[in-house]
């Protein structure tokens, strides 16, 4: 009888150490980063902030995102605004965001001893950030084709943009989002005529102007644009 008494106390004495040591444990932020198109992004950071604000210096940082897009944080306790950032140049900066850079949307989350979440973030730059949302009309045609240089070579990291006339102005109507190494690009526009434009730079202090007249009655392809992206005016209103 003794024997099981002794037992039992031990057991008893090693579920509580144990619960003990659980209620003692932080919460684990198991996190996926994924672009618009759903794939795993390499190189992006989790950022943690203790308030709804998020464009201040950010309070806890996890280790950068693998191949597959993962990465996991032990955090303390708490109330927590927190969100998936990814620096175009790759290397990891706590300074303002770039319009290249890619954000997501931020979560509110609130989390205790032993607690452990997945969680999936989607990460867009601007560019993106409008293509998605245009995306969504229905009555948008697909226009594509290639920006390429006057040798016909292929010109990457521009976007196109589209307005209803040429004159310069300070925020296009409609993007298409970067090209890459083939100088493909997609923008999406309802049926009219359009002035297609292109350009390297994006940034609310420029003007941009649109030469390459398009009438858009469906979705079109093989619309090339041929000419080195020129820098927008620095002209304002």
């Amino acid at each position: 009888m003794k024997h099981i008494a002794l037992l039992l106390t031990l057991t008893a004495l090693v579920m509580s150490v144990c619960s003990s040591a659980r209620a003692e444990e932080k919460p684990l932020i198991r996190s996926t980063v994924v672009d618009v198109n759903g794939k795993p992004v390499q190189g992006a950071y989790i950022f943690f902030y203790d308030s709804p604000d998020t464009k201040r210096a950010v309070d806890l940082v996890s280790p950068v995102t693998d191949r597959n897009g993962y990465c996991e944080k032990a955090i303390p306790p708490g109330s927590y605004w927190i969100l998936a950032r990814l620096k175009r140049e790759g290397d990891f900066d706590m300074g303002p965001l770039m319009v290249e850079d890619k954000l997501s949307d931020p979560l509110e989350i609130e989390v205790k001893h032993g607690d452990k979440l997945d969680l999936t973030f989607t990460v867009m730059d601007l560019l993106d950030t409008v293509r998605t949302k245009t995306k969504k009309r229905e009555d948008l045609n697909l226009v594509t084709g290639r920006v390429v240089d006057d040798e016909g070579k292929p010109v990457k990291k521009v976007f196109v943009f589209a307005n209803r006339h040429n004159k310069p102005v300070l925020m296009p109507r409609y993007f298409s989002a970067w090209t890459g190494e083939d100088g493909r690009y997609a923008i999406y526009l309802p049926e009219g005529k359009y002035f297609l434009g292109i350009s390297a730079d994006f940034a609310p202090d420029l003007k941009y102007a649109a030469t390459s007249e398009i009438m858009v009655r469906g979705d079109m392809d093989d619309q090339d644009l041929v000419s080195a992206p020129a820098p927008a005016s620095t002209e304002k209103k």
